[in-house]
This record gives C-alpha cells, sequence and structure tokens, in this order.
C-alpha cells in the first residue's frame, strides 16, 4: 500500500498529468477528530469549492475509525490535493489502497457526498438502514479488503451518489460522526438551541403584555 507523497509520486510516473485517475485511500480517524458532530460539514465546506474549480469527483464514508475516500481527476490535481490530505491532522495512517487511470468518472458529483457506515449511528428511518446491499461491507474494515472488493463497494456507492439524497435530508445518520462515547453535543444536534429561541421569544412576549398593562 502507498503510505506517503513520494511513494504516491513513484506509482504515477508512467501516467501523464493530464489524465484521469482514480485514487482510494483509508485512514483512521484521530481521537479528537471524534468528537467533533459537525465533522463532515466542515470537510465538504472546504472540499466543495476546491472539488469544482479541479473536476474532482468522488464520495467520503466513514464508521468510528475508518475515513475511506474515492478521488477522480486529473492525476496532478489529485496528487495535488493528496498532498493535503497526507498533512491533514483531523486523521493518521493514510493508505492508499486502489490507484489506477481510467477512462470516465464513475462518480458524477464535484461535491464529496459523505456517507456513515458506523451501524451504531443509524436510525429506522436513514437511508442507510433501509439499503440492505449495504450489510455485505460491515462491519466496515476496508484495509481487509480486496481490490475486487473496493471496486464493488464504489460501484455500490455509486447508486447512493446517482439518488441525488440531499446532505441536509438526514443530517445526524448521513453525512455526520459522532463517537458514542463522547458527551460532547452541538447545540444544532441537540435541539438545545431551539428552545433557547423558544424560550425568549415567550419571555419577549410576557414582556410586551406587562408594559401594555402598565401603560
Amino acid at each position: 500500500m502507498i503510505s506517503n507523497k513520494n511513494q504516491l509520486t513513484k506509482a504515477l510516473v508512467n501516467v501523464a498529468d493530464h489524465e484521469l485517475i482514480r485514487l482510494v485511500y483509508v485512514s483512521k480517524i484521530s481521537k479528537a477528530t471524534r468528537s467533533d458532530p459537525l465533522l463532515f460539514e466542515h470537510i465538504r465546506l472546504h472540499a466543495e469549492d476546491y472539488n469544482r474549480k479541479n473536476n474532482i469527483k468522488g464520495m467520503l464514508c466513514n464508521d468510528h475509525q475508518y475515513f475511506l475516500q474515492c478521488l477522480e481527476g486529473q492525476k496532478q490535481l489529485v496528487v495535488l490535493l493528496m498532498q493535503r490530505i497526507f498533512d491533514d491532522k483531523r486523521h493518521n495512517k493514510v493508505n492508499i489502497i486502489l490507484l489506477k487511470d481510467i477512462k470516465e468518472f464513475i462518480f458524477h458529483d464535484w461535491r464529496m457526498r459523505s456517507f456513515n457506515l458506523d451501524q451504531r449511528l443509524w436510525t429506522p428511518t436513514s437511508l442507510q438502514a433501509n439499503s440492505p446491499e449495504l450489510k455485505e461491507f460491515l462491519p466496515f474494515n476496508p484495509l481487509t479488503w480486496s481490490p475486487w472488493f473496493i471496486e464493488h463497494f464504489l460501484k455500490t456507492m455509486q447508486k447512493f451518489d446517482d439518488s441525488h439524497q440531499s446532505y441536509e435530508a438526514d443530517q445526524e445518520s448521513y453525512n455526520i460522526i459522532r463517537d458514542p462515547q463522547s458527551r460532547m453535543i452541538s447545540w444544532f444536534d441537540s435541539g438545545v438551541l431551539h428552545w433557547v429561541l423558544f424560550g425568549l421569544v415567550v419571555l419577549l412576549l410576557i414582556l410586551l403584555i406587562n408594559f401594555n398593562t402598565l401603560f
């Protein structure tokens, strides 16, 4: 497996800069990263602008331990992106498990669609729980997968990419990672902010009523 920038450069020495490649890497999510309930929202926002400008497509998925990301695009642009990914402190032990030149994209969206394969976080109504074809990829341990099985996984994920599911449709189970051991909960996820706003509105109404009573 390829695990650093130099190895990646050597592996692609016979591929022209303008040619398309498909790259799949697996990495270990850092402990600090697991406590961020909006992790994938941050990744998506930072990735979308770069991917759109450079016509890079693919998908990102995870469980509570691993990232798996597929990147498709021109060699020179994907390599530049991978150099940043190798240096990203939100994960470690980055290993490229699939690397090949291709004639066409299998993913059609420059947005880095993300998918949570941590079965512990699925809800009965989530897209994952209602997709029986995902069962063969669980438990999610991509470092043990053969090249054929990786390609099979990508083709399965392509179906979800083509379905044009919204990022926000099922945010908790679709594109947000949360460590079950962590007690850090986003205000937006927990609904606390909604209750605070509701309380402020009620308080304002009470003050207005009292003001009208006095005058």
